[in-house]
């Protein structure tokens, strides 16, 4: 177990100008200005969901091979994504933490994306959690992929009204097979990206996803969902041959990452009955 965990916090909870936020931004802006040929730029982390590695785990299913499996590693995956993530933009700035998007909240449901990432601009500079970079798409490098020039994210997220409620995820976290909590988990997870991307933003679709710097606090808040499952049904509670299945590209398994305080990390309101 690390010495001291590191602290994710709700996004509502951090001010614009907050120690966390700013360190937040001033790793992310970093990270983004790394060109896509080191390993711990933006172009290079994100791109291991979906273009150009396409690693990402979803409903069941490993990248784009459309390959059916009988196991779905999807939260454990994500649980180690994160944690690379996090690694990366500490590297760039020690104070760094993951937030999560509290999209069930009162003030969700009234602002939808919260101000900390919808602010275009911070005085001069422009705001690195509000839009990310997309590395240039050449024709033939995906089938079915059109060519499109170096971009960076955008967003057309629906009313928030429509986000998911206290009520759905109150629901998922009593289910007691971890499998159907999985399932149902991802469709929630699923809304969350639809509503934030909307026609055609990039949250919509599993290709660009994770460029947008949105997408890492909607995967904390699926990842506190499942932490705060586990404390009502157990840490250890995942199908037994799910234990040793590799996540890769990271150097870890399933049950290597189930236990999130060894992982380094805990939740800001981290209660089984507070979702």
């Amino acid at each position: 177990m690390a010495n001291r965990l590191t602290l994710r916090q709700n996004v509502e909870s951090l001010g614009l100008t907050s120690s966390g936020l700013s360190a937040l931004r001033d790793a992310y802006g970093k990270m983004q200005a790394l060109s896509a040929d080191d390993n711990r730029s933006w172009m290079y982390v994100a791109g291991i969901h979906g273009f150009p590695q396409f690693q990402c785990w979803h409903g069941g299913r490993v990248g784009l091979s459309q390959q059916a499996l009988t196991y779905d590693l999807f939260l454990p995956w994500h649980r180690a994504y994160l944690l690379t993530v996090e690694h990366t933009a500490r590297d760039q700035n020690a104070a760094a933490a993951l937030p999560w998007w509290y999209w069930t909240s009162a003030g969700s449901h009234n602002v939808g994306v919260p101000a900390s990432f919808s602010t275009r601009r911070l005085g001069r500079n422009p705001n690195p959690l509000a839009s990310g970079p997309v590395p240039e798409v050449r024709s033939g490098n995906v089938p079915g992929l059109p060519a499109t020039p170096a971009r960076m994210t955008t967003r057309s997220p629906g009313d928030p009204q429509d986000l998911p409620t206290t009520d759905q995820v109150n629901a998922v976290l009593a289910l007691t097979d971890f499998v159907d909590f999985s399932q149902q988990l991802q469709d929630i997870h699923d809304q969350v990206h639809g509503w934030t991307g909307g026609r055609n933003g990039d949250m919509g679709t599993i290709v660009f996803a994770s460029f947008d710097p949105i997408f890492w606090a909607h995967h904390c808040m699926i990842d506190r969902i499942w932490y705060l499952w586990q404390l009502r049904h157990g840490v250890q509670n995942v199908p037994p041959d799910y234990m040793n299945k590799p996540l890769a590209p990271f150097p870890l398994t399933v049950g290597d990452v189930l236990d999130i305080h060894r992982l380094g990390y805990e939740y800001a309101q981290a209660s089984s009955s507070h979702a």
